[in-house]
């Protein structure tokens, strides 16, 4: 069983409130600490602070633009795969038509079951007994049309039929797998837990450096911002649920139902 994973598997709002909460809980620690050591030395001044200060928020923003970029390049391509599956899928349909209108029944029935799994497989969201079954049961499928398919490659002596198809179903085969690792393949934890760590630094040594009354307006300001840009960097990471998701390029596999009534 897989260990739940904060920036994987917390709901979206569970996530930001924590985020709020662990930047203000920091911040006013701080603030409490510098207040503290004040009262017990008034002359008290931390002349290394600043500089400090400055070098972490700077590795804060580096690590954030290094996140987000990480996080949306496998966000594009994710996209892109979704895409190459359906332009493999619509290849195969279309190339069927070469073959016998018995054999080429044959396939575009298995192939549109295919798709159905396929399109099932997205549609499942994060529930991760659906994914497996529905990914099993597209496998399965796709060695049935092979099955079918390399079968009358060995009866057909003209291989024009077979060179055209193969290919084609090899492709579409064969990008599952990718597509699957693609969605898989997440933002490290370690890269995810160190960015929390210095989130919660950086507002620590804010409220460290303040030596007046707590500007709230600025606080709320520096945690709302700080935890929404997290919490898109994680939505981006999250290819099957948030408000960023593949619904609108996922279109293109559903509106692959139309080939098998336009194709003869």
């Amino acid at each position: 069983m897989m260990a739940l994973s904060l920036f994987k598997d917390l709901p979206a709002v569970l996530l930001e409130v924590t985020m709020c909460l662990l930047i203000i809980a920091f911040y006013l620690f701080g603030h409490w600490l510098c207040l503290r050591l004040i009262k017990q030395n008034p002359d008290y001044v931390n002349k290394e602070l600043g500089a400090i200060s400055g070098t972490l928020l700077g590795l804060l923003g580096l690590l954030l633009a290094f996140t987000f970029g990480m996080a949306n390049s496998r966000y594009d391509d994710r996209r892109k795969l979704i895409v190459a599956e359906a332009n493999d899928i619509s290849t195969v349909i279309l190339r069927t038509d070469i073959y016998p209108d018995s054999i080429a029944h044959l396939l575009k029935e298995k192939l549109k079951a295919y798709e159905v799994a396929r399109i099932n497989f997205y549609a499942a969201g994060i529930d991760k007994e659906k994914t497996k079954r529905y990914f099993l049961e597209a496998d399965s499928i796709s060695k049935e049309i092979w099955h079918t398919a390399s079968n009358y490659a060995k009866k057909d002596p003209i291989t024009t039929k077979s060179a055209e198809l193969i290919p084609a179903l090899n492709a579409m085969i064969d990008i599952t797998t990718t597509r699957r690792e693609a969605g898989e393949a997440n933002i490290p934890d370690s890269i995810m837990y160190f960015l929390l760590v210095l989130c919660c630094c950086s507002a620590f040594l804010l409220g460290y450096g303040n030596h007046t009354k707590v500007d709230w307006v600025m606080l709320a300001g520096f945690t709302i911002m700080l935890s929404i840009t997290v919490l898109t960097i994680v939505d981006l990471d999250r290819p099957r649920s948030g408000m960023i998701n593949m619904d609108s390029t996922n279109k293109y596999m559903i509106e692959l139902r139309q080939m098998f009534n336009q194709s003869k």
